[in-house]
């Protein structure tokens, strides 16, 4: 650091005499005979420092220096510090359990290095990151210690979004989507696909099974299907109990949209089916599904409370997709579609992986929805059929 082999004496002026303690230092990248304002170079830095007295033992130190840089980021000058405890940065959502090692850190003349919610002047809260060094004398004793502090509040905020993303995302959505601005974009309209897949009887599993058991078969079955609904584009927006929430087209819509969630859906039956022969074969029970798909206008964006937020599509087509999949059990199939979807895929894709993608799927005519004031013209594949998947 710079001027780690310096002390700072605690001055009147503290731009006079900053200037005078360290107007012979040199610095070793430099010519060593070229002199150096040290005290300029200090009050140029990007980043706050802070030097203080060392007593570590209460009251602890006081601060005999700030830059300009810590005036900038705390809202205090200077004159308004000197002489004060750095605690004043401190308040009641600072974890003080960061500070544990400090004393015995700095003691043995180490770097301490933290990071925790501080405080401007303002009372706003910022996420501060610092290094905090000792400051000796000529011979060797330390006299002051020099804090280095960062405000990071805008990288942890970065880092809160990619986790929060990474619910959602595929990973290479997440990487694309974290260098955004904004990275789902504001509220608004737009289309997309809908899916709802859901373990049909598992309420009466939930009855009988040892919860250690009925949570490993969820995680499994969660595992399964977000590995697929993110290898064709989806977006998990939920995972409700049993059933998984899926959209495709957010956040950006495509014309492809349709096709992958009806390829997903079916790719998620195939799953199924060879997850229930490897249960079969160790004499567990099969695990059925019902899927309903539909695609429509929705309003997307983030839901809830500061506290509770989550990215979400909601509206009639999500409505509509949750109603489908409860069907599939009056309809006594494994996937029902409404002929929105359906002809969205024939107008999307190829002719060839559209009617693979619609293999087996068997006009049912009107059905009313409960919540819509007309009827939906559905499609439904049959479970033996469920097998049948075919892209082109």
């Amino acid at each position: 650091m710079l001027a780690a082999d310096r002390v700072i004496a605690c001055p009147m002026d503290m731009r006079d005499n900053v200037s005078s303690i360290f107007k012979e230092l040199t610095v070793a990248a430099f010519d060593p005979m070229t002199e150096i304002d040290a005290a300029q170079v200090i009050d140029a830095a990007a980043e706050s420092m802070l030097v203080t007295t060392a007593e570590l033992d209460w009251p602890g130190p006081t601060i005999v220096y700030v830059n300009p840089a810590f005036e900038r980021m705390t809202g205090w000058h200077r004159t308004e510090v000197i002489g004060k405890t750095p605690r004043l940065l401190q308040g009641p959502e600072t974890d003080r359990s960061v500070f544990e090692n400090l004393r015995s850190q700095l003691a043995a003349g180490r770097t301490w290095e933290g990071t925790a919610v501080n405080y401007r002047k303002d009372g706003s809260t910022f996420m501060m990151e610092w290094s905090i060094v000792p400051l000796r004398d000529e011979a060797g004793k330390i006299r002051q210690y020099l804090a280095v502090q960062r405000d990071v509040t805008a990288r942890i905020e970065l880092n809160r979004a990619r986790t929060n993303l990474s619910r959602y995302f595929s990973p290479q959505l997440v990487k694309l989507l974290a260098n955004r601005d904004v990275p789902l974009g504001p509220g608004r309209r737009q289309d997309v696909s809908v899916l709802f897949i859901d373990v049909v009887s598992f309420t009466r599993m939930a009855e009988t099974a040892l919860p250690e058991h009925l949570l490993a078969l969820l995680r499994s079955f969660h595992k399964r299907m977000e590995r697929l609904i993110f290898r064709h584009n989806g977006a998990v927006l939920g995972f409700i109990g049993d059933a998984i929430m899926v959209a495709f087209g957010v956040p950006e819509t495509s014309r492809h949209d349709p096709v992958d969630a009806l390829a997903c859906a079916r790719e998620m039956l195939e799953e199924i089916a060879e997850w229930n022969a490897k249960r079969s074969r160790s004499g567990t029970f099969a695990v059925e599904v019902g899927i309903g798909l539909h695609c429509g206008p929705v309003v997307v964006g983030d839901v809830g409370s500061e506290q509770s937020m989550a990215f979400t599509v909601i509206g009639d087509t999500v409505n509509v997709a949750a109603r489908l999949e409860k069907l599939t059990r009056a309809l006594k199939c494994a996937l029902v579609v409404s002929n929105d979807l359906v002809r969205a895929v024939r107008e999307s894709a190829e002719e060839a992986v559209a009617e693979g993608l619609l293999a087996g799927l068997d006009d049912k005519g009107d059905h009313p929805i409960r919540g819509r004031s007309g009827p939906v013209r559905l499609w439904a594949l049959d479970r033996g059929n469920s097998r049948q998947v075919s892209t082109g």
